[in-house]
């Protein structure tokens, strides 16, 4: 059960990476005059992984500061 409430979210977020990704991606290349859907689909998969990993160190970060509690001056 814990492996689908870590999956699922990361695996939303991947997606949603790639959708973006692969939009921008098929924008430019028809743009350049030369519409690609591998360099798209090159992109989406780029993009929705740094996503995730991006997403991924936030939410570290988020909770390393949390644990610490408040700083004394």
């Amino acid at each position: 059960m814990f492996v689908f409430a870590v999956a699922t979210p990361a695996l939303l977020v991947v997606l949603l990476g790639y959708v973006v990704g692969y939009a921008v991606g098929a924008w430019i290349t028809d743009l350049l005059g030369s519409p690609s859907p591998l360099v798209a689909e090159r992109v989406g998969w780029t993009t929705g992984l740094v996503l995730l990993a991006v997403v991924v160190r936030v939410l570290l970060v988020r909770r390393r500061r949390r644990r610490e509690g408040p700083h004394q001056k």
